[in-house]
């Protein structure tokens, strides 16, 4: 059975070589609370959350575009590469993950991780955009960079509900520890931002 926070979620592009971008979905998983089965992904489990059906549950399973839930994410992620790469199931394919900044080792190796399991035969995990990577590796490695079949985006266009999840979760943990949310602000304003 899945217990996973709700996040908000990331937005994922998935690149083919050759075709583009061939997939844009929302990092969503839906699922029934009594076992844990997975309904859907993405747009779908978009629409069946819209659906309001009791005993399902639609979520993110990545925190601020990384894995917060490693089994749901794995899934997810497999679901989409497959959706992506179409029925060449005997031919797995070569993947970079442009992933956002400041993420840590254990996130990457998390990744890294899922990313197997979704059937990546090799695998790149990167910081920089895609056209920022590209253009860097077509001077440094062309050889290298044309070895990759899928890029996997994974971005946030709204970046402000990040701020707010985060300021969420500060709340939450201010109530169990006994703060106000008004001594909170004002931890906020006492703090030199400008350091």
């Amino acid at each position: 059975m899945l217990e996973i926070k709700n996040y908000e979620p990331a937005d994922i592009e998935i690149h083919v070589k050759n075709k583009g971008m061939v997939l844009k979905e929302k990092s969503l998983i839906a699922y029934t609370e009594s076992d844990g089965k997975i309904l859907g992904f993405g747009t779908e489990a978009e629409e069946i959350g819209a659906k309001n059906i009791d005993g399902v549950k639609v979520i993110s399973p990545l925190r601020q575009g990384m894995i917060a839930e490693y089994h749901a994410a794995a899934n997810m992620f497999k679901h989409m590469i497959k959706k992506a790469w179409g029925k060449r199931i005997l031919i797995k394919p070569h993947i970079v993950v442009c992933i956002p900044k400041n993420t840590t080792e254990v996130e990457r190796k998390a990744l890294e991780d899922a990313m197997y399991q979704a059937g990546a035969k090799d695998l790149m995990i990167s910081e920089l955009s895609m056209e920022q990577l590209k253009n860097d590796m077509m001077v440094i490695d062309k050889k290298r960079y044309l070895t990759y079949d899928i890029f996997v985006v994974i971005t946030k266009n709204e970046p402000e509900k990040y701020i707010s999840e985060e300021f969420s979760g500060i709340l939450e943990y201010a109530s169990q520890a006994g703060i106000s949310a008004e001594r909170v602000a004002e931890l906020f304003k006492e703090r030199d931002f400008e350091k």
